[in-house]
């Protein structure tokens, strides 16, 4: 059950994903073992997301020192490729997307964070601390659609959130077009959402959103 669901994320991220010259698929995970699910979900996840965004941006992909290749652990934000998020008539940048960046936090430089995306304001360096977010997200996948996120998954998000300072810095510039839910930090699973957590999320600037996948549920944001 878990093969087919992960081919049908891969089929996915093909259809999401696709080359603006030559309209093709990126191929980014062709190499990917599906003894990977969690990085062919956060994958699927950031692609989902672009494909939203691009209905009201411009998005532009930019390499790193390891060309079009992302981190399939938290790796060195200058290796990677990244996304630039520009405004659809001016071509100003507004953001860029990361995915699977280490992120320093100012208080304490040597302890860093893995955020599996994140929304990093225009100008920021290729050794960003927490000063350069603007949104965090993670992606959490489960081997059964049906098991829920747990307290202790959301609390972890909760404190990444919380020492990252984030969100700032979006309102009238990030634009969603069907996922105007998503302007916020939020954790993904294609599992469920816990819905006895939705005020400890709203103290704390987080959503969850259950159900994000490729199967054709509807999503549930709850926070």
């Amino acid at each position: 059950m878990a093969i087919t669901y992960l081919k049908s994320l891969r089929n996915s991220i093909e259809k999401l994903s696709k080359w603006e010259s030559t309209g093709k698929a990126f191929g980014f995970i062709d190499g990917v073992s599906d003894k990977n699910p969690d990085y062919i979900y956060e994958f699927f996840c950031a692609m989902k997301i672009l494909k939203d965004l691009a209905k009201n941006h411009k998005i532009k992909l930019v390499p790193g020192q390891s060309g079009f290749k992302f981190p399939q652990k938290p790796g060195d934000k200058v290796e990677w490729a990244k996304f630039l998020i520009q405004d659809k008539t001016t071509k100003k940048k507004l953001f860029q997307f990361c995915l699977g960046v280490k992120i320093k936090i100012s208080a304490s430089p040597l302890t860093t964070f893995g955020a599996d995306i994140s929304f990093q304001k225009a100008n920021a360096s290729n050794d960003p601390y927490e000063t350069d977010m603007i949104l965090i997200m993670d992606a959490k996948y489960k081997k059964k659609n049906d098991t829920k996120l747990d307290i202790g998954t959301i609390r972890e998000f909760a404190q990444c959130v919380k020492d990252m300072n984030v969100p700032k810095g979006i309102r009238g510039l990030l634009q969603f077009n069907k996922l105007v839910d998503l302007q916020s930090n939020c954790l993904f699973t294609n599992g469920e959402g816990n819905a006895l957590h939705k005020q400890y999320c709203k103290n704390n600037k987080l959503k969850q959103v259950g159900r994000f996948d490729c199967d054709g549920r509807t999503m549930d944001v709850i926070g």
